[in-house]
């Protein structure tokens, strides 16, 4: 996943299909669904506890994969293990939750290696993908991974801004 799209691979790497983020919901579910060859479980607004904004959820795995439906912005998918089904869920950065992507982080422009939590939480890791997140907000970066101090990553989130961590 990179901050504008989604992309199956073969075990020695060579892509298979990919999804634009921009060619909305209903694409992205049916890609996910194709690419790991199971059907989400979903859920309404009025069964999600965890946000007033997210409308609609699709989940694979319980929290490994959840495609969230976000009035009146889109939809932010979220990697919350490293795997699911066997299939391995990665950034464009080549790392999955759990692993240290301190090197990654460290080796980029600093404009994508931004660290606003004041609060030590860890950094966040962006990726560049357009002029204007999907918020309308002056943020140009599409995708972004959480890191903890130290370097493990906690969550991987696109095409959202830091946003989807707080929900």
């Amino acid at each position: 996943m990179s901050g504008s799209q989604l992309m199956s691979e073969t075990a020695t790497e060579q892509p298979v299909s990919t999804v634009n983020f921009a060619d909305g919901t209903e694409a992205s579910v049916a890609f996910l669904t194709a690419a790991l060859g199971t059907a989400p479980e979903q859920f309404l607004e009025s069964e999600i506890e965890a946000c007033t904004n997210v409308t609609a959820r699709y989940s694979w795995g319980g929290t490994a994969l959840v495609l969230d439906v976000w009035e009146p912005a889109g939809f932010v998918v979220t990697f919350g293990d490293p795997s699911f089904n066997g299939f391995a869920l990665q950034s464009s950065g080549d790392f999955s939750v759990g692993d240290n992507a301190q090197a990654f982080f460290d080796a980029l422009p600093a404009e994508q290696a931004f660290d606003d939590n004041a609060d030590n939480s860890g950094p966040f890791i962006y990726d560049k993908v357009a002029d204007a997140s999907p918020w309308g907000e002056d943020n140009a970066y599409g995708g972004a991974a959480l890191m903890q101090p130290g370097g493990v990553v906690s969550r991987i989130v696109s095409p959202e801004t830091a946003r989807a961590f707080y929900c």
